[in-house]
């Protein structure tokens, strides 16, 4: 019978061997072009600060090897402080990135959270590499929010009114509880096991009892752009509810400027806002200071591009301030572009004439001035209004009128609700004849490609399915770092390129 030397493979058994944790990180890889970018190329001294033990105190943990290890594992789709700290004790690489120190997972989840106004410096000199790689093409680019849910319960949501009527609701369950424990107990019905699930449901009524109720003694209602009081939430009251595809959710938008050329980030921010759109103006601001700062010379023409949410003469004027070109759909564009026979004539149709003050529909007709209005958004206009017994008789009717079965019994004619939005020379409505040119089109369908794949590697490859702070400054810095982890990806083929790996 033939012999084999004996291993100790299948008993598990561990080896001692010298490792050299350099060694781990092979040029060409990300985690390599990830050491060398941090410890040589880009400053991360302003970290310094945040610490005062020069002359007592323990030693800390360096800056450096913190922001390694959490955009690996970011970059790995590991999210979690304590799953970073694990992968930190049982992955070569990422314990050859954190230099074997293995940092506790509370030391690397009070980084995340507290350095939210350091992650935007870092922000800007990562997108200087990316400059000096020349991934920026710095002419095109694209803006747009990620809706994800964060660490707040949707359901301490509600208007204060809501969080009253949901607060006696609970007191009302808590009694209901008490008084069916005390009746089986009476009873002898309770054993150890109803004893236990009675305590855990009591204490559960008793945290959100005593949550709303010390949230309402002290609470500040929220104000929309409209004036209006919008839902508030015990939790993280910096979040907001948003309508997604998939329904509501209690969470924050992650915005982003993406550039046509390598889809790099130029600009990003986390708000707890349900309208993304108010915020362009600053969105505008922010890309134009990181491209300078940046050292990304101003094109001539810089365009930007964006979904009907940033259309509103605003953000029109404020791409007028900046000297940018703006091209952002307006909420009838997909309308606009359909068959001929389905479109109905809107206020760019019919022209104005300013001695009078009235407006000629397509078929010559008159609508007079009637009052001055606000529409459901708030929004103050001047409404226009045509006869009854021109609308009756007008052979146009049929793309004028919304759908009506008899003509006969209409009641009223075509009105107009016209606002700063679609006044005559507004900024708006010269857009909205632009993009209904073949060139504008063209341009405008470039904004899928730019920004859209940009989400995807955040939140399918990296995955990113829900912000794990409180608060809008701590999820910011969260957004931050991964719209740096999708920037340092992009850099790694022109890395490699530069030093030869390839």
């Amino acid at each position: 019978m033939a012999k084999y030397k004996q291993t100790e493979a299948k008993s598990g058994q561990g080896l001692f061997l010298s490792v050299n944790l350099m060694e781990q990180l092979l040029p060409g890889t990300f985690e390599y072009m990830l050491n060398a970018l941090i410890c040589k190329k880009i400053d991360i001294s302003m970290f310094d600060k945040n610490y005062n033990n020069d002359k007592t105190g323990a030693s800390a943990i360096p800056p450096r090897v913190l922001i390694k290890l959490i955009i690996y594992g970011y970059s790995k789709g590991i999210k979690s402080s304590r799953s970073i700290d694990e992968l930190s004790k049982n992955n070569i690489i990422a314990k050859a990135l954190s230099e074997d120190l293995e940092p506790h997972w509370t030391t690397i989840a009070d980084f995340i959270s507290c350095n939210s106004e350091i992650f935007k410096e870092i922000f800007v000199k990562v997108l200087a590499y990316c400059a000096e790689l020349e991934l920026i093409g710095g002419e095109t680019f694209a803006g747009d929010g990620c809706r994800l849910p964060s660490n707040a319960s949707i359901e301490l949501t509600g208007k204060k009114e809501d969080l009253e009527k949901r607060l006696k609701i609970y007191r009302r369950m808590a009694e209901k509880h008490i008084a069916k424990h005390k009746r089986h107990d009476e009873k002898g019905k309770n054993d150890e096991e109803t004893e236990r699930c009675y305590q855990l449901q009591q204490k559960k009524l008793t945290r959100n009892i005593e949550k709303i109720s010390s949230f309402l003694k002290n609470i500040e209602i929220k104000e929309g752009r409209r004036g209006k009081e919008t839902t508030s939430n015990i939790t993280d009251n910096e979040s907001a509810l948003i309508l997604t595809s998939q329904g509501y959710i209690q969470g924050y938008i992650g915005l982003a400027v993406s550039d046509k050329k390598e889809q790099i980030i130029v600009s990003a921010e986390a708000v707890g806002s349900a309208n993304e759109g108010e915020h362009f103006p600053r969105m505008l601001e922010t890309t134009v200071n990181n491209l300078e700062k940046a050292g990304v010379k101003r094109k001539k023409k810089i365009k930007m591009l964006a979904d009907k949410n940033y259309f509103c003469e605003e953000n029109l004027k404020a791409c007028k301030e900046q000297n940018v070109q703006a091209i952002i759909a307006d909420p009838q564009y997909k309308q606009r572009l359909g068959d001929n026979k389905n479109k109905r004539y809107e206020a760019d149709d019919f022209k104005y004439y300013k001695k009078g003050n009235y407006y000629k529909c397509p078929n010559g007709k008159q609508l007079t001035f009637k009052r001055i209005n606000k529409n459901s958004e708030g929004d103050e206009g001047m409404v226009y209004q045509a006869s009854v017994k021109d609308c009756r008789n007008c052979p146009l009717n049929a793309k004028c009128l919304k759908t009506r079965k008899d003509i006969s019994k209409l009641d009223r004619g075509r009105s107009l609700f016209i606002t700063e939005s679609n006044s005559p020379g507004s900024l708006s409505v010269a857009l909205r004849k632009k993009l209904n040119t073949q060139e504008y089109q063209d341009e405008y369908a470039y904004r899928i490609q730019i920004i859209e794949p940009v989400f995807s590697n955040i939140t399918h490859c990296k995955k990113l399915d829900r912000f794990s702070l409180r608060g809008k400054k701590k999820v910011n810095g969260q957004w931050l770092l991964y719209c740096m982890v999708h920037n340092l990806g992009k850099c790694l083929k022109g890395y490699n390129k530069k030093k030869g790996y390839t």
